[in-house]
């Protein structure tokens, strides 16, 4: 199990050291993505904070519409760009990188069917820590605390094993539950890995979700914009070389069912 682990560790330094080399060398090529993300991101929580009392239903539906087609879509290219680089592909013509209307739809489903999943999760765990109520919990602390934490233990799990589903997509051109049950089966036995890779990815989210819950808006600013700049380009990067590396030893299936690579 020692060495099972040491492998896993090992494996997951050299696909971040490798990333982490693709990006020095191509940094400046997805920065005017990732600037385009930041300005997407902040200009959209501006609008929303100071259109609150604004009474066009309309138009405001029409902004958020705006603002999501271009971060996703964003996102979708940044995501294409990765994978190019991944296969050492460092130049491409400029339709490479735009997403076609399905990839676009079924990376947002992906979200979609993310967030569905986390409120079935949170309700599972509620009916089953229901119990605890009579063990002289308070409600607030559980449905607060306790399940919260619960649900967002399992979900990165989940997130884990469906995590390459928009690589999937972006790169085989295959509908969303398609690229998910790809995913887990590609996942599978190599959990400890993308733990690895997920921690140590992970932080500065962890920084910056922390200032905010303690309101330290400047410092969560700050974070903000490091994740934006390095932690979102070498996130992209680090699951598309992870990704290419494990497509490489994968011998399953091209449509892998779905029970069967669970575990």
């Amino acid at each position: 199990m020692l060495q099972y682990l040491k492998q896993s560790t090992f494996k997951a330094n050299e696909v971040f050291l490798k990333a982490i080399g693709l990006l020095k060398n191509h940094y400046f090529s997805i920065a005017g993505l990732c600037f385009l993300l930041f300005i997407t991101s902040n200009t959209s929580s501006y609008l929303a904070w100071n259109m609150q009392d604004y009474s066009s239903v309309s138009l405001k539906w029409l902004l958020c519409f705006v603002f999501m087609t271009v971060f996703f879509g964003t996102q979708l290219i940044l995501i294409k760009r990765a994978l190019l680089l991944a296969y050492g592909i460092e130049h491409a013509d400029f339709k490479d990188y735009i997403p076609t209307t399905k990839q676009f739809v079924n990376f947002l489903l992906g979200f979609v069917l993310y967030s569905f999943l986390i409120g079935i999760v949170y309700l599972l765990i509620s009916i089953v820590s229901f119990p605890l109520l009579y063990l002289g919990v308070d409600m607030t602390t559980l449905s607060m605390e306790v399940c919260p934490f619960l649900t967002g233990v399992i979900m990165v799990f989940v997130l884990m094993r469906i995590t390459f589903f928009p690589y999937f997509i972006a790169d085989k051109q295959i509908n969303l539950f398609h690229a998910c049950r790809l995913s887990i089966a590609l996942t599978r036995g190599n959990v400890v890995s993308l733990l690895v890779l997920f921690l140590a990815i992970g932080l500065t989210y962890l920084f910056q979700l922390s200032c905010e819950y303690f309101e330290y808006f400047l410092a969560a600013k700050i974070f903000s914009f490091i994740n934006t700049f390095f932690v979102i380009p070498s996130v992209s990067l680090v699951m598309a070389v992870a990704y290419h590396e494990m497509l490489k030893d994968y011998n399953g299936g091209d449509d892998p069912k779905l029970l069967n690579n669970i575990i």
